[in-house]
């Protein structure tokens, strides 16, 4: 994953902030973290909404061996404008995201989110952030009441990660790890 580009927007921001504060700007640093808090939310939403993507676009090059017919409708029935549809945002779970891949991985995925504490944390962060994306997008920009800092949402970002870490290992295993069967001749 690229998270050093959404880390780095972090850190050019804390930075800025720090140096409005040591330069008697606490007004001017306290608009920027306003303005910046918003954009923060936009810039990881955007980031896993194209990790999430580009994870779903590359399932039929490694499970069905690139097959252009397989290839092409995964692009445009699967994934153009269809991200939106992978979750439900309003839930503290990511089941409708997890049974799009049989049922079989939807037990997978919720057998590991009761057994580990930290991957259920992963998943609620990255609902939660796709969710006050949502929320603010579609219920005035500007006035929204968003209630977390920078340093919040920068904390579920991290914690999120671990989430579309899970989803790129199970759904695209390492491929010497990967043992593709056979088609059955009939």
């Amino acid at each position: 994953m690229s998270e050093p580009y959404v880390e780095s927007f972090y850190r050019s921001h804390r930075d800025l902030a720090d140096f409005l504060i040591a330069n008697g700007q606490p007004t001017f640093a306290a608009d920027a973290n306003e303005n910046f808090r918003r954009s923060l939310i936009l810039a990881i939403a955007s980031f896993f909404e194209h990790e999430i993507c580009e994870i779903v676009r590359s399932l039929p090059a490694r499970h069905a061996r690139g097959n252009p017919f397989l290839t092409e409708l995964v692009a445009q029935k699967a994934v153009a404008r269809q991200y939106h549809t992978y979750f439900e945002w309003d839930k503290p779970n990511a089941n409708k995201f997890f049974s799009m891949f049989g049922a079989e991985y939807k037990a997978a995925s919720q057998r590991k989110v009761d057994e580990d504490p930290d991957f259920k944390t992963s998943v609620q962060a990255f609902l939660s952030l796709g969710e006050t994306r949502n929320q603010m997008v579609h219920q005035n920009y500007l006035q929204f009441p968003l209630d977390l800092s920078s340093d919040d949402i920068i904390l579920k970002f991290r914690q999120a990660q671990r989430f579309v870490e899970y989803v790129r290992e199970t759904l695209l295993p390492a491929e010497e790890q990967e043992e593709v069967a056979p088609a059955a001749s009939t």
